[in-house]
């Protein structure tokens, strides 16, 4: 009679270890979610505020402007081309503004180039 106790037993203990494990998987999963979408909202944020803080100090942008020729009564604002990005519209556009915004902790500029 005592193999058949222990055979049960161990039944029983095989029985709540699977349960366990089952439990275990679902907070696994349940963590990896959360884990993906806090990755994901980082992201997000990061991306938002690109524009917003220096990338070297985390300081404030200003916009500036940064031109090219001789003539300082008619600037000629910087474009960049854009020949390799594709168009929002679809297609292709020959070239866009650059923007540019400086840091007023450390001085340094950032340039973008915008496409909208």
């Amino acid at each position: 009679m005592s193999y058949r106790d222990e055979q049960q037993a161990l039944l029983l203990e095989v029985k709540i270890l699977e349960r366990e494990n089952q439990r275990l998987r679902e907070a696994l999963e349940a963590s990896e979610d959360r884990f993906k979408s806090a990755l994901r909202e980082e992201f997000e944020a990061r991306r938002k505020n690109v524009r917003m803080s220096c990338v070297m100090c985390q300081g404030n942008l200003l916009p500036v402007a940064i031109v090219a020729g001789h003539d300082v009564r008619n600037p000629l604002p910087l474009k960049m081309s854009t020949l390799r990005f594709g168009s929002p519209d679809g297609g292709f556009t020959a070239s866009a503004p650059v923007r540019s915004y400086a840091c007023t902790s450390c001085g340094y500029i950032h340039n973008f180039i915008d496409m909208g």
